[in-house]
């Protein structure tokens, strides 16, 4: 049974496939009209089976529809096999960063202690919706683990704002909160790409005095401090959490200069293939969508295979 906040939408046979609406309804036209729908200043949260029927969509013919499919599904097969090898590199790279930072208790202090400052995001609200002043922010979706990725919100900022939230390179973000316990605590270092930018209240950001930002994003991805948010959280509404004093008692590992720039160089050096993976299937991706839109527009021809 579905929900009632969840609306059905069934394809006349003959005039429109069901994974042809699907690419549809996550177009960049139809995505604007929906946002514009929630951000009108009604302070509605959802959009209603009239709104739905209301959309302006292009009238896209039976054959262009099976094009459109075909292409996107020709991009989601090179992206897949990307993402597989990927994944099989990112274990191996985990095992290897496993060996590096392995430090016995004695050299753990709590994260606290480790000359770190600690702060939450931007609250969201209905006076956050972009107007005047939009900015780009980041949301727990765009922090993975070790990398930052993701389409960037934009949310309405004060120049208090940006003093207080603007991120620099070198910053690290940890996510606050997830249904999933293997996600808490996951954590990524912002790059050149994402200064300046702002971010929501369920990340925090920690900045070191004398620690290598690349070094303590290592460690607070480990093993180590995983079991660590395992045995410190749980929950009773399906979503896990952590706080900031839970965070300042990370056990962190007092490493010498040396050894942190022993372990971020071997990292560098392996996961560069990494990278330049997940950059060219975040390429791919672009493509992919641009694509999409240009024969949803009737701009271009695009390959289907």
């Amino acid at each position: 049974m579905l929900s009632d906040k969840v609306l059905r939408l069934l394809p006349h046979v003959g005039r429109a496939e069901s994974a042809f609406l699907a690419l549809l309804l996550r177009s960049e036209g139809v995505r604007r009209q929906i946002g514009n729908l929630l951000n009108g200043g009604t302070g509605q949260n959802n959009i209603s089976q009239a709104d739905v029927r209301d959309l302006v969509v292009p009238d896209v013919s039976p054959d262009l529809q099976r094009r459109i499919v075909a292409a996107h599904a020709a991009f989601e097969r090179r992206i897949g096999a990307l993402e597989s090898m990927a994944a099989k590199k990112a274990l191996l790279l985990d095992a290897l960063v496993e060996q590096l930072v392995s430090f016995s208790e004695e050299d753990l202090v709590p994260l606290k202690d480790a000359g770190v400052e600690i702060d939450a995001g931007v609250t969201l609200g209905a006076h956050r919706v972009p107007h005047l002043r939009p900015t780009g922010y980041l949301r727990v979706a765009n922090v993975r683990k070790g990398w930052i990725e993701g389409d960037i919100a934009q949310l309405e900022a004060m120049e208090r704002d940006h003093r207080r939230y603007s991120l620099t390179p070198g910053d690290l973000l940890v996510v606050e909160g997830h249904a999933d316990p293997e996600q808490i605590g996951r954590c990524a270092m912002v790059g050149a790409e994402q200064s300046g930018l702002l971010y929501q209240n369920h990340l925090f950001r920690l900045r070191f005095d004398d620690v290598l930002p690349e070094f303590a994003m290592l460690w607070l991805n480990s093993r180590s401090v995983r079991a660590y948010w395992k045995s410190q959280t749980a929950t009773s509404s399906g979503l896990y959490t952590i706080n900031s004093r839970l965070l300042g008692a990370v056990p962190f590992p007092r490493a010498s200069r040396d050894t942190q720039q022993r372990v971020v160089g071997v990292w560098k050096a392996e996961s560069r293939t990494l990278s330049l993976m997940r950059q060219r299937i975040a390429k791919l991706r672009l493509i992919q969508r641009a694509v999409v839109e240009d024969l949803l527009l009737g701009r271009a021809g695009a390959p289907v295979t």
